[in-house]
């Protein structure tokens, strides 16, 4: 798994034109071990998953935090 900075361009190019989900913020772009890419989203609840085409998958929040931390 690998984070990586935001970009001015991630959110349009990995979530298109859609808004994020209400009170998400944008925490970088996400590789997963799968080879799925998208933007790393921490919603209002603290919950860090993967946005990707206006879709959200739900991450291994152990791990994704061991990340934000190595970063």
């Amino acid at each position: 798994m690998r984070i990586s900075k935001l970009r001015a361009m991630s959110k349009p190019l990995f979530w298109g034109d859609r808004p994020l989900p209400e009170h998400a913020e944008m925490k970088g772009v996400l590789e997963t071990d799968n080879g799925k890419t998208g933007i790393l989203l921490k919603l209002k609840d603290g919950m860090y998953v993967l946005g990707m085409a206006g879709n959200i998958l739900q991450l291994n929040q152990e791990k994704i935090r061991r990340k934000l931390r190595e970063a």
